[in-house]
């Protein structure tokens, strides 16, 4: 009779980055802080809209849809391009953001979606 060979494969470290990533997309908020945010990106029937949000995350499309491509399935490449991205559009957010007392400025920030829950 043959003699078996028993082969063992430790798969703990993936079964439990599977897990740990299972059902997560990488996803980050940016958003402003006060009430008046959304009255100035689209304006009102008084007022015209003063967007700051929409070209922010309009100059940074295209990089990122390279980038997370790229990124495939590597759920930790993918959430580091979703970050900078999000960093990017604050960043642009504040530099579009109409002049005001700076609190609308101040207020523009990237935020997990855990940190709002």
């Amino acid at each position: 009779m043959p003699e078996l060979i028993k082969i063992v494969i430790d798969d703990s470290k993936l079964v439990a980055m599977i897990q740990e990533t299972r059902g997560k997309k990488p996803m980050r908020i940016v958003a402003d802080g006060v009430e008046y945010g959304i009255y100035q990106e689209l304006g009102t029937h008084r007022t015209a809209a003063h967007p700051f949000m929409r070209p922010a995350v309009e100059a940074v499309r295209a990089g990122f849809t390279k980038a997370f491509k790229e990124a495939g399935s590597n759920f930790a490449l993918a959430d580091q391009v979703v970050e900078k991205t999000a960093r990017d559009v604050e960043r642009l957010a504040k530099q579009n953001a109409p002049v005001d007392t700076g609190a609308l400025r101040a207020s523009i920030h990237v935020y997990k979606p855990e940190q709002i829950e």
